[in-house]
C-alpha cells in the first residue's frame, strides 16, 4: 500500500480520536457543571481553607510560646545564677520575667481559644467531606446515562489507539513527522480524499493530471491550494 493510503487511515483514525475526545471532555463538564456538585465543592474548599488558616494560626502561636519560654528559661536562670549585683540589673531582669510570663499566659490562652476553633473547624471540613461523598455519588447516578457513554467512547479510545500504533508502523517517519505538523496547522486534518475532482478538505479543484499525481503509489501529492496531503483512493 502506498504512503498516501497509510496517511489517509491515520487521519481517520485520528478524527475519529478527535470527536471521542471533544464528546468526553463535553459528558465532563456537563457533570462538572451540576449545581450541585459545585456548590459542595465550594462549600468543602470554603471549609479546607479556613481549617488551614487556623492551623497556621495555631503554629504560629505555638512558635511563639516555645521563643518566649526558652529566652524565660535563659532570663530566669540569669536571675537565679548569681552573676548579676547590681540592684538596676537585677530589678529589670525580675521585670524582664514577669512580663515574660505575662506573655506567655496570654499567648497560652490564645492557644487554647485556637485550638477549640481547630476542633470545630476540622468537624465541618470532615461533615462537608462526607457531604461532597455523597453529592458525588448522587451526582454519578442522575448522571449515569452519561457515564455509560464515557465508558463506552474510552473503550472505543482504547480500540483506536491500538489501530493507530498499527497504521504507524507502516508510515516512514519522516512522512509521518509531515503528517503531524500539517495536523497542528491545519486544524487536526492532514489528509484529503479527492472528491468530484476536488480537494474534500479546502473545496479547490484539481486537474486531471493533479487528481493522477494524487492516485500514485510511489508519490505523495499535496494540495496546490491549501497544502494538505491528497489521497485519491
Amino acid at each position: 500500500m502506498s504512503q498516501s493510503f497509510h496517511l489517509y487511515q491515520l487521519q481517520k483514525v485520528d478524527t475519529r480520536l478527535d470527536q471521542i475526545q471533544q464528546r468526553i471532555t463535553s459528558i465532563l463538564q456537563q457533570i462538572e457543571n451540576d449545581s450541585r456538585l459545585k456548590n459542595a465543592r465550594d462549600l468543602h474548599n470554603h471549609a479546607a481553607e479556613k481549617l488551614n488558616r487556623i492551623q497556621h494560626e495555631l503554629k504560629k502561636i505555638e512558635h511563639d510560646v516555645e521563643t518566649r519560654r526558652l529566652k524565660l528559661e535563659q532570663s530566669e536562670a540569669n536571675l537565679y545564677s548569681g552573676r548579676i549585683k547590681v540592684p538596676k540589673e537585677l530589678q529589670d531582669l525580675q521585670n524582664e520575667v514577669a512580663a515574660l510570663k505575662r506573655s506567655i499566659a496570654g499567648l497560652e490562652d490564645q492557644q487554647l481559644e485556637v485550638m477549640i476553633q481547630m476542633e470545630e473547624a476540622k468537624k465541618e471540613y470532615d461533615q462537608l467531606q462526607q457531604t461532597l461523598l455523597q453529592v458525588e455519588a448522587e451526582v454519578a447516578q442522575s448522571h449515569s446515562g452519561l457515564m455509560g457513554e464515557k465508558t463506552r467512547l474510552e473503550n472505543d479510545q482504547q480500540r483506536l489507539m491500538i489501530e493507530r500504533q498499527a497504521i504507524v508502523s507502516q508510515i516512514q517517519p519522516a512522512m509521518l513527522a509531515e503528517y503531524e505538523n500539517l495536523r497542528q496547522i491545519k486544524q487536526g486534518i492532514a489528509v484529503a480524499r479527492v472528491e468530484d475532482s476536488s480537494c474534500t478538505a479546502c473545496g479547490a479543484g484539481l486537474t486531471p493530471a493533479q487528481c493522477q499525481s494524487a492516485r500514485s503509489p510511489s508519490t505523495v501529492f499535496y494540495c496546490p491550494s491549501c497544502g494538505r496531503i491528497i489521497y485519491a483512493g
